[in-house]
């Protein structure tokens, strides 16, 4: 099975040799040269990672010519208007990528991370449902509006598409990748070997809030915080956009657009962030935290925390205390 593991300047190094790892214990597991890779790149002879180390490439992409799989490695992320000029850089390629794929019967996509946004660019997202890293979300939402991107999951197979989120979820979709084509008893090996855990539910384990204010529309920054000044007091959408001097459907539009959710999903959003924060670092009742934090019904509070976070509230207070 040959791999060719696309990447550019600026490439996540963990990502990249994780990748590697994976798929070289994968064929000392079951002792046999399964897997066969080599390091792409669009034009450089040399790549040099985010953290600063340098890989000798084994091929350009325009000579590139036998494959199996397409692995497409994102860089560290710099923000959206760098990403964007990533991606009109890989648009470039797009024709002959798609050519070198027609001459084939069946190829097997990868991506993860930024990664994804590329492949968004290369025009191999266009008919699937695929994952990103949650961040992306807004990205997507500006760029790429017709795609049909699901952040909620770690990872996401769809046929031959194989998409995950951050730059560590490689792991989870190489093993999907792996279970697909070896079997799920050598993917559980591999996972023992290199000490994989099990992988979270959701991507909502992974949202701060904090990363969700790193845009420049300065209306929406005062709503922003406004909220998290207010956080006990009950919101309406009509009093959110006045105090943006925006209507209500502008508003919502201008959210969705700067950072990939709705007003009341981001209120939604600090109120759990808030009550996790409180569980660890206070002694208060759970049903006081809920007031504080704007919910009267402690209850609903519970289910939502336990729907976003993978874990109940009494398991996030006792794991604190240990």
């Amino acid at each position: 099975m040959k791999v060719a593991l696309l990447c550019q300047e600026g490439v996540m190094a963990s990502a990249l040799t994780g990748i590697i790892d994976v798929l070289n214990v994968t064929n000392q597991v079951i002792q046999k040269d399964y897997y066969r890779w080599q390091i792409v790149s669009l034009e450089e002879k040399e790549v040099r990672s985010s953290q600063g180390l340098v890989f000798k490439t084994d091929c350009l992409l325009e000579a590139l010519s036998s494959f199996d799989v397409l692995v497409i490695i994102g860089s560290q992320y710099q923000g959206d208007k760098q990403l964007w000029k990533e991606c009109q850089r890989f648009a470039k390629y797009k024709k002959p990528l798609h050519e070198k794929l027609q001459e084939k019967s069946q190829t097997t996509l990868v991506a993860g991370c930024c990664g994804v946004a590329y492949a968004a660019a290369l025009g191999l997202l266009e008919k699937q449902q695929f994952t990103a890293s949650w961040w992306l979300e807004a990205f997507f939402n500006r760029y790429y509006p017709h795609l049909k991107l699901d952040t909620k999951p770690i990872y996401l197979c769809d046929q031959q598409l194989y998409t995950a989120g951050a730059a560590h979820s490689y792991m989870y979709v190489v093993l999907a990748l792996v279970t697909e084509q070896i079997g799920r008893n050598v993917a559980n090996q591999v996972a023992n070997w290199l000490a994989i855990p099990e992988p979270q539910l959701r991507q909502t384990v992974f949202l701060m809030s904090s990363a969700l204010e790193q845009h420049k529309d300065d209306a929406l920054h005062s709503v922003q915080q406004h909220i998290k000044a207010h956080l006990k007091t009950p919101f309406t959408l009509k009093q959110l956009a006045a105090l943006a001097c925006l209507t209500e459907r502008t508003l919502i539009r201008r959210f969705k657009s700067a950072i990939g959710m709705t007003p009341f999903e981001y209120v939604r959003l600090l109120r759990l962030e808030k009550t996790k924060e409180k569980l660890i670092y206070s002694n208060l009742r759970f049903d006081d935290i809920a007031v504080s934090v704007g919910y009267q019904d402690p209850q609903s509070l519970a289910k939502q925390f336990k729907r976003h976070f993978g874990k109940s509230v009494h398991e996030v207070r006792v794991n604190s205390s240990i």
